[in-house]
């Protein structure tokens, strides 16, 4: 422990330079750390990995529900945003990371979710990815985890690194939430709402897997795979290079073969040298769905025109590289409930402390647990659209809760957040979210290169509601989530007023002055108010119930003191044009961006093949959420991370296999 402990072995650019390493993995993130991890177990091969950002393991980035808010410091957490989107207003999405050894899983919601098997089967007949169904992938996702209080169940890991489980505190609104859930149709008895469960039903109010460990920390990909311990037992053959970018992957004079990765520091000057680093077996390329197209376009890799107008010479012409672009799109609806049940009690300075005391006494109580205890899965074809009520069975006679047939797919998730999940804060108000997310769109965005440096974030065309058959859906699932708000709020029992705070119907004006305020930050600094913090977390808490955001906002636990009277509307009488303007004012990215290097078997319609590897080259492979031929019904961390164990396995086969020969 501090101080008497080792520092990490980070290493600089100058450390490695010049060196031949048999595996380099670009980008230390979810993915890369793991694979990093699994090939390093062999003392035999040498391993480095690149990484944008540092470790800087401190206090602050273990507590799980202080590590989700992305504007605390010391977190690494960046920033990036899309052109703008002519859908949404013209609006950019904020596209949030983290650059760190251990990536998005550092500030993520924590949650681990697989998505149904049918998905995986859907993968497997639908793109012809045979070595990508359910009964191909389900061992990695084993293999991965230890889930801590399903120690009796055989379908989740009990040996891997990834601590996993349930929250064990509950805010006193939770309850209520399943009454709710069982009146529109969701049988959310026990021993149907575990997520994971291969066999639970495709829709469902499910309790959420957490990577929170039995001590109440975080599980980043880094504490799992990377750790000070792993890394200091294995640097003889595990080298750890941060503040490091890749800038370009050498390529052999017959375009087949990586042979080596320029890297500088993170902001040296364009001037400033270059290190060159050799690979003598294969190169990993783990830098996300944004950065991997970008180095491999950087490359030479990619569409001939986005490499051309900016004089980077074609080693490999592959038109789908920054293509495809998919992510999960989120509109909240929100109700005002009693403060004690949300979240925002954690504004009271005093409360927040006996937390914080609790926490660092016992590892339990609200800082423990992440923002999502439990969510909602349905399927937008499954819903009466009269009742908003889930149908068990189609019209056909078949099962609407078979989690092994792909019509099954859940297309909505309802993250039940007790939290303000707007980008804004809202002074005086208490909120709870019903996090209405499409997870399955139909629009689709690319990543193209806006300049040869490589230190400049490249241009993203997002995909929110540019595809109006994504409409549909968003419409029916907001409906859904009002019908959700109004059984809670009036038919379950809840012991407090819940009316709806923010949804559509409202008065705009109100909703546009939300979003018109200016913080503190904004004021001081400069930074944009829809930059302030992640959605899903209360202000930091300051005395006298203010917040640093909102000068002079003074809390209240009275709904009869609303700034604005809200001209709020019912599920039933609520317009498809109400919905479209509220949701074009309010909808965000889930951070879930996938797809942009995608798995196919025709190098024409992907980027990768079916082990990974680039096509048209031997020693060239991508593994992170870029390779997904279709976003998962499912928050992405578990299936990058069942990406990433895949990876290390093909890597390891295949050299076996090189070696016997």
């Amino acid at each position: 422990m501090w101080p008497f402990s080792s520092p990490y072995p980070e290493l600089r650019a100058v450390d490695v330079d010049g060196k031949t390493f048999d595996y380099i993995i670009v980008g230390g993130g979810t993915a890369g750390c793991a694979i990093a991890s699994r090939l390093s177990e062999d003392a035999s091969v040498s391993v480095l990995v690149l990484e944008k950002g540092r470790v800087n393991d401190n206090f602050l980035s273990r507590i799980p529900l202080l590590s989700q808010n992305f504007q605390f410091p010391l977190l690494q957490a960046v920033l990036r945003l899309s052109e703008p989107i002519g859908a949404v207003g013209g609006r950019k999405a904020l596209l949030w990371t983290a650059e760190a050894v251990g990536g998005a899983s550092r500030i993520n919601a924590l949650l681990l979710t697989r998505g149904l098997p049918a998905g995986y089967d859907r993968w497997a007949r639908d793109f012809g990815l045979t070595d990508w169904g359910w009964d191909e992938v389900e061992p990695f996702f084993r293999k991965s985890e230890r889930a801590l209080l399903r120690s009796k169940t055989t379908h989740r890991g009990h040996d891997g690194p990834i601590e996993n489980r349930t929250p064990r505190t509950t805010l006193g609104c939770i309850p209520y939430v399943n009454k709710a859930a069982r009146a529109v149709g969701l049988n959310n008895r026990p021993h149907c709402r575990e997520i994971n469960d291969p066999k639970a039903n495709a829709q469902g109010c499910f309790d959420m897997d957490q990577t929170i460990n039995a001590r109440g920390s975080r599980v980043s990909a880094y504490q799992a795979w990377l750790n000070c311990r792993t890394a200091t037992e294995r640097k003889d053959h595990l080298a750890v290079c941060t503040g490091v970018i890749a800038s370009k992957l050498v390529v052999n004079d017959d375009g087949t073969r990586v042979s080596a990765v320029q890297i500088k520091p993170v902001n040296s000057a364009k001037t400033s040298p270059v290190y060159l680093v050799k690979a003598r077996r294969e190169v990993i390329v783990c830098s996300g769905a944004v950065c991997t197209p970008q180095l491999l376009m950087l490359s030479g890799i990619g569409p001939k025109d986005q490499l051309e107008p900016l004089g980077i010479s074609v080693v490999r012409e592959l038109d789908m590289v920054g293509r495809n672009l998919s992510d999960h799109t989120s509109f909240p609806i929100l109700t005002e409930i009693h403060r004690k049940h949300t979240l925002h009690s954690l504004e009271n300075a005093f409360l927040f402390l006996w937390y914080f005391l609790l926490y660092l006494l016992t590892g339990t109580g609200l800082l423990a647990e992440g923002t999502t205890p439990r969510s909602i899965f349905v399927r937008t074809t499954a819903l009466d659209q009269k009742s908003m009520t889930v149908m068990e069975t189609d019209d056909r006679g078949r099962s609407t809760m078979d989690p092994t047939d792909p019509q099954n797919v859940p297309d909505v998730e309802i993250m039940v957040n007790p939290v303000n999940c707007l980008t804004e804060s809202v002074p005086g108000k208490a909120l709870f979210s019903w996090y209405t997310t499409l997870v399955q769109p139909f629009s689709r965005g690319r990543i193209e290169l806006a300049s040869v440096d490589p230190q400049a974030h490249p241009k993203v065309t997002y995909p929110m509601l540019t595809d109006k058959r994504d409409l549909v859906p968003m419409r029916i699932a907001t409906r859904f989530a009002m019908r959700l708000a109004d059984e809670f709020a009036n038919s379950t029992g809840y012991p407090h007023r819940a009316p709806l705070a923010f949804a559509p119907g409202m008065d705009l004006e109100y909703l546009d002055s939300i979003y018109e305020q200016k913080g503190l930050l904004e004021r001081w600094f400069g930074i944009g108010g829809s930059t302030k913090r992640g959605p899903g977390l209360p202000a930091p808490p300051v005395p006298d119930g203010k917040t640093p955001f909102d000068e002079g906002a003074v809390q209240s636990n009275n709904v009869e003191e609303q700034e604005k009277k809200l001209d709020t509307k019912h599920w039933q009488t609520v317009s498809d044009a109400e919905i479209d303007e509220y949701a074009k004012r309010v909808c965000v990215s889930s951070l879930h961006v996938s797809s942009t290097c995608r798995m196919s078997l025709d190098p024409k319609d992907g980027v990768v093949d079916q082990r990974l590897r680039v096509h048209g080259f031997e020693n060239l492979r991508v593994a992170d959420a870029s390779v997904f031929p279709q976003i998962p019904s499912a928050h992405i961390m578990a299936p990058v991370v069942m990406v990433a164990e895949r990876c290390a396995d093909f890597v390891k086969s295949d050299w076996s296999e090189y070696k016997q020969k």
